[in-house]
């Protein structure tokens, strides 16, 4: 199970689809500011954004999928 730091200033994260049929939470950045997780199932995706953008972790989150 990875797991993966959230930056404070992370804003609001979204679900997209990523390369090989596969779900990937994003926050719509690119470079330096850019946060990425790719997720096997849309239910996993699902969770951790919905995690994310209610601020309901303690700077990390990991993935189970």
């Amino acid at each position: 199970m990875p797991s993966f730091e959230v930056p404070k200033n992370i804003g609001r994260v979204r679900m997209v689809m990523a390369l090989g049929n596969k779900y990937a939470v994003w926050n719509g950045k690119d470079r330096k500011e850019r946060f990425l997780v790719e997720c096997r199932t849309k239910k996993a995706a699902q969770e951790i954004v919905r995690r994310i953008n209610e601020k309901d972790h303690d700077g990390k989150i990991t993935v189970v999928d």
